[in-house]
């Protein structure tokens, strides 16, 4: 797709986004506003030339050139209006009345999502995994050590019969019981598994966690279980692994994977815990080591592969690899589902979209290896070497295999698209480093299952209250410093997402315009001016004292929030701007004249 094609396409998405969103929000105040018998002289939609107006009942309706949101013109809402005093004059209407006005704005965004979310329900269906079959067993995982394969089918979970995946991932959520016990069946035979789970995963289990800083490097020691290994040797929590036996480790998944091998074999076949030497710096700054022989556990006895495993007995936390976190696993088991490697969408000129995927092909194979499951397609892709040449990231490209929908089998040379992009692992989301992701434009083909009215009614009231915790919980993060202020976006950030969820078809679409407008709703709740939530303290403030603020009281209360408002947007432009290819253009033009 050229940059002109981008562009336009993009502009596109981003009006329908910003134009429902903030009509929807002005039709809001409109409405209200008549019902409570203030004068509305004009509804607008869109910004800019008028190329459409009709008067009715007093107010003009017009549609403007510019379709990027909309206005309502309240008679008396400008102080420097030239006001009569009159009833229907906006000042002039009782302190609930104005309340009820601007808190309508936000209050119709909320049921935009809602409408939206039931919409995109009953048009596309509500998605889930219907298998029950497990597709990935990782070597070191709860599920390894309990034995499961890779093909078993899970029947139940605590005595309770599983029909899919969901209801797997549901129930093994609750971890306040001390035992998980599962029945499989494997090659025609039933089989049951017992684990009993360890404190550092049972609700029930006591211990203290420690919050890692937000600028950790390494492998941060989050808790140290009692009674085992690394609490015997006297490491304690909140400190920063350095390096084990001189070894340090770019990610989690490099330390599981060592600290997991420690052990040795006699020729007589006996296992020997090997002794690690730990060097770690405490939250005061001091280096220290310590020498910790680590525990000797074995799995059952048909786990694949058998082998022992060692642990230290912590939880930890630290760098994640793009494998480990966008491989889907279900906890505390770290089992993944088979989930056929069959194409469901494929974003509007993405690579795998030029190279001639399209919805419904089935990937037989991946740079010479086949595939048997999505797990392995996300894993190909996201291992795929990555080089940062003149400050663009270019990926190698994988050769893939795959069966049409109409029954041919065809291959083409893939390079993925590489973007920076906030992925919320857990050292991304203190530091809001972004990382190099490959990407072929492709996501897998779900099960969906269609529900009634009634259903898609309770869901979309269950998503919105779903999207609104999730903001209350990042703004309390964001303030507590556990996420980074470098993950907020403003309105570019919004363009490009526009265009890049309207690539990928109608229902994320709609899904996005959903999501920004419960964000809107929410941000015009905010309790200081330019904000409607700002006006309706102002008013608040009017209905307690029994008289109206002075035009002075006012002006410095609305001086308050722009002073609050200002260095916020001009941050969010800037986090726009470094999010784009501006600031590396900048900086290659400087280097090239100096």
């Amino acid at each position: 797709m050229d940059t002109f094609t981008s562009v336009f396409t993009n502009l596109f998405y981003f009006a329908i986004v910003l134009g429902l969103a903030v009509i929807f929000h002005e039709w809001g105040h409109f409405i209200v506003a008549k019902l409570c018998g203030a004068r509305v002289d004009e509804f607008a939609v869109g910004f800019g030339k008028k190329l459409f107006r009709y008067t009715w009942h007093e107010t003009e309706y017009s549609v403007r050139l510019l379709p990027l949101g909309g206005l309502v013109k309240i008679r008396g809402m400008d102080p420097d209006e030239d006001l009569t005093g009159a009833d229907f004059e906006y000042l002039q209407l009782a302190p609930w009345k104005r309340i009820l006005i601007v808190v309508a704005g936000p209050f119709m965004n909320f049921v935009l999502a809602y409408l939206l979310y039931v919409f995109v329900l009953l048009a596309f269906g509500e998605t889930y995994n219907a298998t029950t079959t497990v597709g990935y067993v990782p070597m070191g995982s709860m599920g390894w050590e309990m034995g499961i394969r890779k093909d078993d089918k899970i029947l139940s979970v605590n005595g309770v019969p599983v029909s899919s995946w969901d209801e797997i991932a549901s129930l093994q959520s609750d971890m306040a019981r001390e035992t998980l016990v599962l029945t499989l069946e494997r090659d025609g035979q039933i089989l049951t598994k017992e684990k009993k789970i360890p404190p550092n995963y049972s609700q029930s289990g006591e211990r203290e966690e420690v919050t890692p800083p937000t600028t950790f490097e390494g492998i941060f020691v989050s808790s140290v279980l009692p009674d085992g290994p690394a609490a015997k040797a006297g490491l304690p929590s909140g400190v920063e692994i350095i390096s084990v036996d001189g070894k340090t480790f770019a990610t989690r998944d490099q330390w599981s994977e060592y600290i997991s091998s420690r052990y040795t074999q006699t020729p007589e076949g006996d296992y020997h815990a090997e002794p690690l030497t730990l060097v770690y710096k405490e939250p005061q700054g001091a280096t220290r080591s310590l020498t910790v022989t680590p525990d000797l556990i074995f799995p059952a006895p048909d786990a694949d592969p058998y082998r022992p495993k060692t642990q230290l007995a912590l939880t930890f936390q630290g760098e994640m690899s793009m494998e480990e976190y966008l491989t889907p696993s279900t906890p505390p088991l770290g089992i993944a589902p088979k989930l056929n490697p069959v194409v469901g969408k494929v974003q509007e000129g993405s690579p795998a979209g030029l190279a001639g995927l399209t919805e419904d092909s089935r990937i037989i194979e991946m740079n010479g290896q086949p595939v048997n499951n999505w797990i392995d397609v996300l894993r190909t892709i996201y291992s795929v070497p990555v080089t940062a040449v003149n400050g663009e990231y270019k990926a190698d490209p994988i050769q893939v295999t795959w069966l049409s929908p109409e029954g041919e089998m065809r291959q083409a040379s893939i390079t993925p698209r590489v973007t920076l992009q906030n992925v919320l692992t857990p050292t991304g989301a203190k530091t809001g480093k972004r990382y190099p992701l490959p990407q072929l434009g492709i996501d897998m083909k779900m099960d969906r299952k269609q529900i009634g009215v009634l259903g898609a009614a309770t869901y979309g009231f269950e998503k919105v209250i779903q999207v609104c915790g999730f903001m209350v919980d990042f703004l309390h993060k964001l303030f507590t410093g556990d996420i980074s202020p470098k993950l907020l976006g403003g309105p570019i950030a919004i363009y490009q997402l526009s265009g890049e969820s309207g690539r990928w078809g109608w229902e994320r679409f709609f899904s996005f315009i959903a999501l920004l407008s419960v964000n809107l709703a929410l941000l015009n709740l905010f309790p200081f001016p330019p904000f409607d939530g700002g006006h309706a303290v102002v008013y608040l403030v009017e209905m307690v004292r029994m008289k109206p603020m002075t035009m002075k009281q006012m002006e410095t209360f609305g001086k308050i929030g722009f002073v609050l408002i200002i260095p916020l947007f001009i941050y969010l432009i800037f986090n726009d701007l470094s999010r784009t290819d501006l600031f590396t253009w900048l900086k290659g033009l400087i280097i090239a004249k100096s």
